[in-house]
C-alpha cells in the first residue's frame, strides 16, 4: 500500500520529458477574442471602407 502511494506521488509530481513535448511554431499565442478568420477580417475592412465613403459624401 505504501509503495502504491509513493508511486502515485511520483507520477503526480513528475516533470514531462522534454523529448516528448510538442514543438510549437514560435509564434505568440493570441487571445481568442483578438483572433479573427481571414473572412472576418475582409468583412471588417469592407465595412470600414463603406463607412468612410459615406462620411466623405456627407462632408460639406
Amino acid at each position: 500500500m505504501l509503495r502504491a502511494l509513493v508511486s502515485r506521488a511520483r507520477e503526480w509530481i513528475a516533470v514531462d520529458d522534454p523529448e516528448d513535448r510538442i514543438e510549437g511554431s514560435g509564434e505568440p499565442i493570441m487571445s481568442p477574442k483578438n483572433r479573427r478568420s481571414p473572412e472576418a477580417q475582409r468583412v471588417l475592412r469592407e465595412s470600414r471602407e463603406v463607412e468612410e465613403r459615406h462620411e466623405r459624401r456627407d462632408e460639406p
